[in-house]
Protein backbone atom coordinates (compact mmCIF):
# COMPACT_ATOMS: atom_id res chain seq x y z
CA UNK A 1 0.00 0.00 0.00
CA UNK A 2 1.41 3.56 -1.11
CA UNK A 3 2.09 5.58 2.12
CA UNK A 4 2.76 9.40 2.52
CA UNK A 5 5.64 10.33 4.51
CA UNK A 6 6.07 14.15 6.06
CA UNK A 7 8.72 15.10 7.81
CA UNK A 8 8.80 18.74 8.97
CA UNK A 9 12.75 19.49 10.59
CA UNK A 10 12.64 22.25 12.77
CA UNK A 11 16.11 23.70 12.26
CA UNK A 12 16.80 22.14 9.30
CA UNK A 13 18.91 23.89 6.34
CA UNK A 14 18.88 23.55 2.56
CA UNK A 15 22.70 23.45 2.63
CA UNK A 16 22.23 20.08 5.07
CA UNK A 17 19.20 18.48 2.95
CA UNK A 18 21.48 19.45 -0.54
CA UNK A 19 24.46 17.53 1.25
CA UNK A 20 22.09 14.62 3.15
CA UNK A 21 21.29 13.99 -1.26
CA UNK A 22 24.97 13.88 -2.07
CA UNK A 23 26.18 11.77 0.21
CA UNK A 24 23.08 9.38 -0.33
CA UNK A 25 24.30 9.86 -3.92
CA UNK A 26 20.91 11.21 -5.24
CA UNK A 27 21.47 14.05 -8.25
CA UNK A 28 18.33 13.40 -9.83
CA UNK A 29 15.20 11.46 -10.92
CA UNK A 30 17.80 8.95 -12.46
CA UNK A 31 19.11 8.03 -8.97
CA UNK A 32 15.73 7.95 -7.16
CA UNK A 33 15.33 5.27 -4.36
CA UNK A 34 13.79 1.64 -5.38
CA UNK A 35 9.98 2.18 -4.20
CA UNK A 36 9.96 6.14 -4.55
CA UNK A 37 7.28 7.32 -6.38
CA UNK A 38 7.47 11.21 -5.75
CA UNK A 39 9.52 13.41 -3.24
CA UNK A 40 9.21 17.29 -2.83
CA UNK A 41 11.18 19.83 -0.37
CA UNK A 42 11.29 23.39 0.29
CA UNK A 43 12.03 25.61 3.46
CA UNK A 44 9.71 26.24 6.27
CA UNK A 45 10.33 29.13 8.61
CA UNK A 46 13.12 28.25 10.62
CA UNK A 47 13.35 24.39 8.99
CA UNK A 48 12.79 22.41 6.20
CA UNK A 49 9.74 20.27 4.87
CA UNK A 50 10.28 16.90 3.43
CA UNK A 51 7.06 14.91 1.92
CA UNK A 52 7.70 11.61 0.05
CA UNK A 53 5.41 8.80 -1.34
CA UNK A 54 5.98 5.45 -1.52
CA UNK A 55 4.90 2.24 -2.53
CA UNK A 56 5.07 0.92 0.87
CA UNK A 57 6.15 1.62 4.34
CA UNK A 58 8.90 -1.14 3.77
CA UNK A 59 10.55 0.08 0.64
CA UNK A 60 11.35 4.00 3.16
CA UNK A 61 12.55 1.95 5.92
CA UNK A 62 14.59 -0.25 3.54
CA UNK A 63 16.08 3.16 2.00
CA UNK A 64 16.41 4.64 5.46
CA UNK A 65 18.31 1.34 6.39
CA UNK A 66 20.55 1.28 3.36
CA UNK A 67 21.24 4.65 2.54
CA UNK A 68 19.06 7.42 4.02
CA UNK A 69 19.79 7.26 7.99
CA UNK A 70 24.02 7.51 7.59
CA UNK A 71 23.41 10.45 5.24
CA UNK A 72 21.57 12.40 7.72
CA UNK A 73 23.73 11.84 10.62
CA UNK A 74 26.95 12.85 7.95
CA UNK A 75 24.89 16.12 7.02
CA UNK A 76 23.85 17.11 10.63
CA UNK A 77 20.14 17.46 9.24
CA UNK A 78 18.76 17.83 12.83
CA UNK A 79 16.63 14.42 14.06
CA UNK A 80 12.82 14.51 13.29
CA UNK A 81 10.24 12.21 13.79
CA UNK A 82 8.12 11.14 10.35
CA UNK A 83 4.78 11.02 9.84
CA UNK A 84 3.61 8.23 8.41
CA UNK A 85 0.27 7.66 6.72
CA UNK A 86 -1.81 5.50 4.31
CA UNK A 87 -2.54 7.03 0.95
CA UNK A 88 -6.09 7.56 -0.23
CA UNK A 89 -5.41 9.26 -3.80
CA UNK A 90 -3.20 9.72 -6.07
CA UNK A 91 -2.14 11.81 -9.46
CA UNK A 92 1.18 11.50 -9.60
CA UNK A 93 1.27 13.90 -12.58
CA UNK A 94 -1.37 16.85 -13.19
CA UNK A 95 -1.32 19.26 -16.29
CA UNK A 96 0.58 21.54 -13.90
CA UNK A 97 3.76 22.32 -16.03
CA UNK A 98 6.22 24.16 -13.67
CA UNK A 99 6.53 22.78 -10.20
CA UNK A 100 6.73 26.12 -7.92
CA UNK A 101 5.27 25.34 -4.43
CA UNK A 102 4.08 22.99 -2.42
CA UNK A 103 0.77 23.39 -0.96
CA UNK A 104 -0.23 21.81 2.27
CA UNK A 105 -3.79 21.23 3.69
CA UNK A 106 -4.82 20.12 6.86
CA UNK A 107 -8.13 18.86 6.11
CA UNK A 108 -10.28 18.30 9.12
CA UNK A 109 -12.76 16.00 7.33
CA UNK A 110 -12.83 12.41 6.90
CA UNK A 111 -12.12 10.24 3.46
CA UNK A 112 -16.12 11.01 2.56
CA UNK A 113 -16.37 14.49 2.36
CA UNK A 114 -12.98 14.63 0.51
CA UNK A 115 -14.38 12.21 -2.27
CA UNK A 116 -17.88 13.79 -2.09
CA UNK A 117 -16.29 17.49 -2.96
CA UNK A 118 -13.47 15.89 -5.46
CA UNK A 119 -16.97 14.08 -6.75
CA UNK A 120 -18.31 17.55 -7.60
CA UNK A 121 -15.40 18.87 -8.80
CA UNK A 122 -14.87 19.17 -12.98
CA UNK A 123 -10.71 18.63 -12.56
CA UNK A 124 -11.53 15.58 -10.56
CA UNK A 125 -13.69 13.91 -13.51
CA UNK A 126 -12.26 11.53 -16.32
CA UNK A 127 -8.68 12.18 -16.88
CA UNK A 128 -6.94 13.11 -14.16
CA UNK A 129 -3.34 13.96 -15.80
CA UNK A 130 -5.11 17.22 -17.68
CA UNK A 131 -5.79 18.76 -14.00
CA UNK A 132 -4.52 21.80 -13.17
CA UNK A 133 -2.26 20.75 -10.80
CA UNK A 134 1.46 19.20 -11.02
CA UNK A 135 0.79 16.60 -8.84
CA UNK A 136 -2.05 15.96 -5.84
CA UNK A 137 -1.95 13.10 -2.85
CA UNK A 138 -4.94 12.91 0.09
CA UNK A 139 -3.57 10.45 2.89
CA UNK A 140 -5.47 9.64 6.27
CA UNK A 141 -4.50 10.27 9.57
CA UNK A 142 -4.92 8.13 12.42
CA UNK A 143 -8.28 10.09 13.69
CA UNK A 144 -9.67 9.88 10.34
CA UNK A 145 -9.14 13.57 9.09
CA UNK A 146 -6.86 14.32 6.05
CA UNK A 147 -3.67 15.52 4.40
CA UNK A 148 -3.82 16.62 1.13
CA UNK A 149 -0.06 17.67 -0.20
CA UNK A 150 -0.24 19.10 -3.79
CA UNK A 151 2.13 20.51 -5.90
CA UNK A 152 1.64 23.64 -8.09
CA UNK A 153 2.98 26.44 -10.42
CA UNK A 154 2.13 29.20 -7.67
CA UNK A 155 0.54 29.91 -4.74
CA UNK A 156 -2.76 32.15 -7.41
CA UNK A 157 -2.65 29.11 -9.33
CA UNK A 158 -4.35 27.34 -6.19
CA UNK A 159 -6.12 30.06 -5.55
CA UNK A 160 -8.06 30.55 -8.76
CA UNK A 161 -8.48 26.41 -8.53
CA UNK A 162 -9.62 27.08 -4.86
CA UNK A 163 -12.11 29.49 -5.95
CA UNK A 164 -13.34 27.76 -8.82
CA UNK A 165 -13.52 23.89 -7.25
CA UNK A 166 -12.98 23.73 -3.84
CA UNK A 167 -14.83 26.35 -2.78
CA UNK A 168 -18.64 25.64 -4.65
CA UNK A 169 -17.85 21.56 -3.96
CA UNK A 170 -17.63 22.47 -0.18
CA UNK A 171 -20.21 21.00 2.31
CA UNK A 172 -22.69 23.20 4.25
CA UNK A 173 -20.86 23.87 7.80
CA UNK A 174 -17.54 22.75 6.88
CA UNK A 175 -14.73 25.25 8.20
CA UNK A 176 -12.87 27.22 5.50
CA UNK A 177 -10.06 25.67 4.35
CA UNK A 178 -6.06 26.79 5.19
CA UNK A 179 -3.65 25.92 2.95
CA UNK A 180 0.58 25.89 3.86
CA UNK A 181 2.41 27.19 1.22
CA UNK A 182 5.60 26.37 0.81
CA UNK A 183 8.43 26.99 -2.20
CA UNK A 184 9.48 24.32 -3.57
CA UNK A 185 13.50 23.57 -3.49
CA UNK A 186 13.52 19.95 -4.95
CA UNK A 187 11.06 17.61 -6.95
CA UNK A 188 12.39 14.18 -7.64
CA UNK A 189 9.68 11.78 -9.41
CA UNK A 190 10.65 8.24 -8.59
CA UNK A 191 9.93 5.35 -11.28
CA UNK A 192 7.96 3.56 -8.76
CA UNK A 193 3.89 3.01 -9.20
CA UNK A 194 1.07 2.76 -6.63
CA UNK A 195 -0.40 -0.13 -5.97
CA UNK A 196 -4.08 -0.51 -4.92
Amino acid sequence: MAILMRLDVPGGTLEQYDRTNEIAGIRGEADAPDGLISHVCGPTDGGVLIVDVWDSEESLNRFFAERLGAALREAGLPEASPEILPVHNLIPQGAGAAAGVIVMIDFEQGTDVYDAMASQMPSHQGDLSRGPWVSHVAAVKPDGTMVVVDVWESAEAFGAFAQAEIGPSAPEGISEIQPRFVPLHNRIVGRATASA
